[in-house]
């Protein structure tokens, strides 16, 4: 094997998925948020705008919704099997459904005061409590990477240090 080139992780071709998922859905809520898809249509046609009191939007239509700000909650259809968020998570990004492959799922991104290895070693115990398997666990482009199942849902966690001892998270699941 030529020099700095390392073996792939198991698992590292799904794991790429679930980075490009997170990229993805954050980058479609931040769009939302600045009224993008009211821009593109000439008005927010199908999709309900709610402006929370609590600062966050919520976009909701027939296939799924999405709520940004920095008081969202986790999605209504988040199992409770799966990981919650770790504790003193600030939730910025929650959404349901996955229009990218048209199957049902759920993301959450959030802010928390934290090192990776804790939030890592958090989503570990978690996962492996709930009865989830952890397939893999990756160094990716400066971040850490989980992924995990359980029957036939899909669970992945995206983990990076954002400095000053605060991590951001996204993590999906697929149902």
């Amino acid at each position: 094997m030529p020099d700095g080139n390392t073996p792939a992780a198991s698992g590292s071709g799904n794991m790429r998925w679930y980075i490009i998922g997170g990229i993805a859905l954050l980058l479609i809520g931040g769009w939302l948020l600045t009224g993008g898809a009211a821009k593109l249509t000439g008005g927010a046609q199908g999709v309900d705008v709610d402006r929370n009191a609590d600062g966050s939007t919520t976009y909701q239509n027939d296939e799924g919704s999405v709520t940004v700000g920095t008081s969202a909650s986790m999605p209504a259809n988040w199992p409770s099997d799966a990981p919650a968020n770790y504790s003193g998570a600030a939730i910025v990004y929650s959404g349901t459904s996955n229009p990218q492959t048209g199957q049902q799922g759920s993301a959450v991104s959030y802010t928390a005061e934290a090192s990776v290895q804790s939030v890592v070693d958090f989503y570990q115990s978690q996962l492996a409590a709930g009865g989830w398997t952890v397939n893999a666990t990756a160094n990716v482009g400066g971040a850490t990477v989980i992924s995990a199942t359980k029957d036939t849902r899909t669970f992945g966690a995206y983990v990076v240090d954002t400095g000053g001892g605060t991590v951001t998270v996204t993590a999906g699941i697929e149902l």
